[in-house]
């Protein structure tokens, strides 16, 4: 590795949010309250945001994801790292639960149920791209998120989707082209269009059924 990838190393890391297992812990409980509390339709979790630690009363755009028996059950998060982290994962939380399109608000009776997952992203980078080869060459595949804006039309899509495209024969042209039809573009081509705007970003994942936060 040359000097100017070291660099470059160096800048991803001090981009990550850095959480202890604690912390992490500490988030995914947080959550679990929310979602309880926004199924019950009651406000809070109150929490004494001055007790916290520094990691989890940084500035951070986060994404709260519920599953039950393993399938999506509601996917919301925040864009904007302009909140502190705790504040950002109850209203992603409370918004998975019962403002999700996609679904039914949760109910009460389900919230046992469900196994919550937190993504806490990374700043987004314009990703600046002149032809698809190019673009191409940018993204990595299993470690960026991306969003795309293109008037009108915009669409986000996590890391973690680059798993659902693992067995295409074209794995960024899946992700891309399923990205597009988010964003309102039923030709799925929206990504190749020149005035597409790109973003990228990386996340911190963990969730309920990570092995060493059991407990």
């Amino acid at each position: 590795m040359n000097e100017a990838q070291d660099i470059q190393q160096d800048d991803r890391e001090q981009d990550r949010p850095v959480l202890s297992a604690a912390d992490k812990r500490w988030l995914l409980g947080l959550a679990r309250r929310a979602v309880e509390a926004a199924a019950a339709r009651r406000s809070g979790p109150a929490v004494d945001g001055e007790t916290l630690s520094p990691a989890v009363r940084s500035r951070a755009a986060c994404f709260v994801t519920l599953y039950r028996f393993g399938e999506l059950r509601g996917c919301i998060g925040s864009r904007s790292d302009t909140e502190e982290l705790w504040r950002a994962v109850i209203e992603s939380a409370r918004s998975s639960a019962t403002q999700d399109p996609r679904f039914i608000p949760v109910m009460p009776d389900e919230v046992g149920a469900l196994e919550l997952h937190i993504s806490v992203l990374t700043p987004m980078k314009p990703l600046t791209w002149r032809n698809e080869e190019d673009l191409r060459a940018q993204l990595k595949p299993f470690v960026h998120g991306v969003r795309i804006r293109n008037g009108i039309h915009r669409g986000l899509y996590l890391p973690t989707v680059w798993e659902h495209f693992a067995g295409a024969s074209d794995i960024v042209a899946a992700f891309l082209g399923h990205l597009s039809q988010k964003a309102g573009d039923r030709s799925g081509t929206l990504w190749r269009d020149p005035n597409t705007a790109y973003e990228v970003f990386e996340a911190l994942e963990f969730g309920e059924a990570d092995a060493d936060l059991a407990g």
